[in-house]
């Protein structure tokens, strides 16, 4: 590292962890310095030539920063939805297995595709989290073409403390807490943290049986030990686990029930029959809401259901870190080996209502003009009892071996080599427990085409679906900098990448294949290797001013669509993705270093980028992913953080997302059977033709949002006193890259949050109130399409109004 590198590394060093306070230890007004590791060495996040956002503990628990939520709403062009992350509109497509994340989650380096880290303990042991924008793979060893979100653990300390965290709020919820580190010997130091976190009174309520649903639970330990071996060498071990057991919401659904009697449907020009009365055109499943006479309790109160059946979701995870560092004179030696087991199991009810309620008549609802279903079954009314279980199974493994040059010279640069290997098992079904439905069925498959087609009447499965996925990568990168004068670096990466995929799976559907052998199996491998780069430059204006630019290639290995009841013994598949992408950056410090101003302008251009479709195949609404040829986005991201005063802080940020398809085309089947189908146009172009959707804009991709922070500290009454509001702002975005408005749209929403906390001068004990969600508005941050079963459509919501009270005691 050469002298000029070196200065600017001390003075990072040299800074306090970052916040949002002045320093304490400066006479002036300024503001402290933020470190980061976003390039894979520690740097001053004012001289990082990426766009990276980084939340540290102290600017966590001043924002009240807790969750997933709470991490998206203050990072630009972050979108976090239900098992789905996007950066820059650039997300995992489909969380079925044969998909690979485009935003890579990182804990210590390690690599993870879950994203249930969000939930563990309001990231208790996390020190530090980073968002990088745009693509990584020249630092990162697994690919992330979207960008990657760094967890980085708090580390055991030479001198023992720690601290003790009790928090009572609404919702009768309580969070109990604690970390402790410090030295067992002179060489080998521990820390410790245990957490429970639990809400016993849902958000959701059962209106009839007065059970509380979407609770919270989760209880998570971690130990963790340094060693330093010798004076260049020192090893790491983390080891965690979590159980996120709890009783989760039935889906919300806001909208009023479709309860009409569904009647025999003809084709406009054909005069074929479409369906048999109580289904809708082209489904193989009834409506099991037609002709229910109570109106769904969600009318009334959102939080309001009346159903059976108690959903369920057992979450578990088991993981180790082992890192062992060797720091010479001149370079550094890196291993980080990781490894995780992840368990997952829910289920729910998903005919969502009651039995009783129930007002599935088969005398109203025929097979043909004057011939009521009821007359062949002997049934007339058969509620249905329904439910969805869901499971996964996943073990991964990883290896990572680092060399970070420190020559005196103008030239450094880092290199790696990254294996990974994860074997991942899921199964979806839905089972219907009614056996006078299952039996309706039965005497209905023999009237379905040629007849009769499969119907499982012993276990009740109206689909089955298993997976099963070995996922291999192997990975070589390396990225330069050479100092080519004083002020100007420039950076040249390269990558080399090959990823394999080795993949079966089987399905079962109602009323689809050969009834003697209904269930069909299917095995599928496939390999890809690619090349990516980056090329950059920064330029120091002077101490206070920083510009850089890059341009870099991203990637991301092809897929399957596992689970996907085609008819057929092959699965389909997709083509790798690609990114050509340009970043312009400008960091700057004003106003005698009491103001801080990030930008980036960003321009990506995508081939074949891997995207979500909804569909509907034999009769079963699913989701599959395709390829759209060719798609663009840019950007232009901002923030911000000035001390106004001494001790009157104010932060924001922002980002604005232009992104659209520029060559693709696609069925939109579900819009069909929703729309024209239902009327007997089997042959309108919404249904035989694929739709130009060049100029739609990327799901889960807001044009704008915004967030502001104020905060003020002072002194009184011997005591440290800070009063904390946020605003946080989300522009509306589309679920569906159709962008149809009646579907697919989902309004903007914003939301306030306050704190005011008080604490000892020496910083022993501090004492928090807080309330989020002051104006008590559930918004709806994600939506699926209508069901074309019964049309109705589940609701993802925020969380209501929650306040407490929290108690910290440092020792």
């Amino acid at each position: 590292m050469n002298a000029n590198s070196k200065k600017r590394l001390a003075l990072a060093l040299a800074a306090a962890t970052a916040g949002l306070a002045a320093s304490a230890a400066s006479a002036q007004m300024v503001l402290e310095e933020v470190v980061v590791v976003a390039n894979r060495v520690e740097s001053n996040l004012m001289e990082t030539a990426t766009a990276v956002t980084a939340f540290d503990s102290g600017m966590r628990d001043q924002l009240g920063i807790e969750n997933a939520q709470d991490i998206s709403a203050r990072t630009p062009s972050l979108t976090i939805a239900p098992s789905r992350i996007s950066i820059r509109g650039i997300g995992r497509p489909t969380v079925a297995l044969g998909s690979d994340p485009g935003v890579g989650l990182y804990w210590d380096g390690v690599y993870n595709t879950e994203n249930d880290v969000f939930s563990y303990s309001n990231f208790l042991d996390i020190d530090r989290i980073e968002v990088l924008r745009g693509p990584q793979g020249t630092l990162y060893g697994r690919n992330s073409i979207g960008g990657a979100i760094n967890f980085i653990s708090k580390q055991p300390t030479q001198e023992w403390g720690g601290k003790i965290v009790a928090e009572l709020g609404n919702y009768d919820s309580y969070i109990l807490q604690g970390i402790a580190s410090g030295p067992v010997t002179d060489k080998l130091s521990v820390l410790a943290a245990l957490s429970k976190i639990e809400r016993k009174e849902g958000f959701q309520q059962d209106v009839d049986s007065g059970r509380d649903y979407d609770l919270a639970e989760s209880t998570y330990g971690t130990v963790a030990f340094t060693h330093d071996t010798t004076d260049r060498w020192s090893n790491s071990l983390k080891v965690y686990t979590r159980d996120g057991s709890t009783t989760p919401e039935n889906p919300y659904v806001l909208d009023a029930f479709s309860t009409d009697f569904i009647p025999i449907v003809n084709d406009v020009e054909t005069g074929t029959q479409l369906n048999f009365g109580g289904f809708f055109p082209g489904e193989s499943f009834v409506n099991t809401l037609q002709g229910m006479t109570r109106d769904n309790p969600a009318l009334r109160n959102e939080k309001d259901v009346s159903i059976d059946r108690k959903p369920f979701v057992d979450n578990e995870r088991d993981s180790a870190i082992f890192i062992s560092d060797y720091d010479a004179d001149s370079f550094a030696l890196k291993y980080t080996f990781g490894y995780s087991k992840f368990e997952y199991a829910s289920d729910y009810d998903a005919d969502l209502i009651r039995a009783e309620d129930s007002g599935l008549d088969w005398s109203q609802l025929e097979l043909a003009p004057g011939l009521p279903v009821s007359l062949l079954t002997g049934y007339t009314f058969t509620p249905a009892d329904t439910t969805r279980p869901f499971s996964q199974e996943s073990t991964f493994t990883s290896h990572e071996l680092q060399f970070i040059s420190d020559f005196d010279g103008d030239i450094n640069f880092i290199g790696g080599l990254y294996y990974y290997d994860s074997e991942e098992d899921q199964a979806l079904a839905f089972i219907e427990h009614n056996q006078e439905l299952r039996e309706t069925y039965a005497v209905l498959a023999t009237f379905v085409g040629s007849g009769p087609v499969p119907v499982d009447l012993e276990d009740g499965y109206l689909f089955r679906g298993e997976a099963a996925i070995e996922t291999t990568s192997y990975a070589a990168y390396g990225q330069m900098n050479w100092d080519m004068t004083l002020d100007t670096i420039l950076t040249l990466g390269l990558r080399y990448t090959y990823d394999e995929k080795d993949a079966s799976d089987n399905y079962f559907v109602q009323w689809v294949g050969d009834p003697d052998d209904p269930t069909v199996y299917r095995d599928i491998k496939d390999d890809w290797n690619k090349v990516t780069w980056r090329v950059g430059v920064d330029h120091f204006f002077n101490d206070d001013h920083f510009v850089y630019g890059f341009a870099a290639t991203g990637y991301r290995s092809g897929g399957f669509n596992l689970m996907t009841p085609t008819g057929a013994d092959q699965v389909g598949a997709v083509d790798p993705e690609d990114l050509l992408s340009f970043e312009i950056g400008y960091k700057g410090t004003f106003w005698d270093q009491r103001l801080n101003l990030t930008t980036a302008v960003y321009l990506y251009d995508y081939e074949d980028l891997q995207v979500l479709r909804s569909d509907i195949v034999e009769g079963v609404p699913l989701t599959v992913y395709e390829n759209a040829e060719e798609a663009e986005a840019w950007g232009v991201e901002m923030e911000l953080v000035a001390l106004l005063t001494e001790g009157l802080t104010f932060s924001m940020a922002a980002s604005y997302n232009d992104t659209e398809y520029k060559d693709f085309s696609s069925v939109d089947n579900e819009a069909c059977s929703l729309g024209p189908l239902r009327e007997g146009n089997s042959q309108d172009l919404l249904c035989t033709e694929a739709q130009d959707l060049a100029g739609n804009s990327f799901p889960l991709t807001p044009e704008t949002s915004f967030s502001a922070n104020l905060i003020y500290d002072w002194e009184m009454l011997s005591l440290n006193w800070m009063a904390t509001t946020s605003y946080l702002y989300t522009d509306e975005q589309y679920t569906s890259l159709f962008n149809n408005d009646d579907y697919d749209l989902l309004d903007s929403y914003d939301r306030w949050d306050a704190r005011l906390s008080a604490g000892s001068t020496d910083l022993t004990w501090e004492v928090t109130a807080y309330v989020k969600n002051i104006n008590d508005d559930r918004e709806v941050f994600f939506k699926g399409r209508p069901s074309t079963i019964n049309d109705t459509t589940g609701y993802d919501l925020t969380a209501p109004r929650t306040y407490g009270l929290r108690l910290t005691y440092n020792f």
